[in-house]
């Protein structure tokens, strides 16, 4: 009979302290679990041409809008070739940038990474693809965008 008393004093100790435990940990792991209420965004951009030699100059344009569609003023970093430059979005979300092709590299193609960042939203990163070639060639492909960019 005592055996059982103590099985049960014992048995009553270790839910007592689930139960202390369980007040503990419970809030603590809600504050864990909350996360920032960020939107997301989205970049649209292109560049003056399908491919280019070296010493020339890389134009791209683009927008920046949220979910809603609606315009994002943003700043933008551009990677590219070791290179980081930085511009912004207009209040409209439009941007316009250059960017130089090095002397240094070789031949090949590249990424150029444009990662956009404005409070209220989530980064977002955007890869377009960058040939690089010595000199222009019959294997070349065409110019994306012909005239477009001659503001730049």
């Amino acid at each position: 009979m005592r055996f059982e008393m103590i099985q049960k004093d014992k048995s009553f100790k270790i839910i007592v302290a689930m139960l202390i435990g369980a007040c503990i940990l419970v809030p603590a792991l809600q504050a864990v679990s909350v996360v920032a209420d960020e939107s997301y965004m989205s970049i649209q951009a292109k560049t003056d041409r399908g491919y280019y030699s070296p010493d020339d100059i890389i134009r791209i344009k683009g927008t920046v809008t949220g979910e809603d569609k609606s315009p994002v003023q943003a700043k933008l970093v551009f990677q590219f070739q070791g290179m980081n430059i930085t511009a912004y979005s207009d209040s409209d979300g439009s941007f316009i940038t250059r960017v130089p092709v090095s002397l240094i590299e070789p031949e090949s193609m590249y990424r150029l990474i444009i990662s956009a960042h404005a409070e209220g939203f989530e980064e977002k990163n955007l890869s377009i693809p960058i040939v690089i070639m010595g000199e222009p060639s019959t294997l070349a492909p065409a110019p994306v965008i012909q005239g477009e960019f001659s503001f730049i």
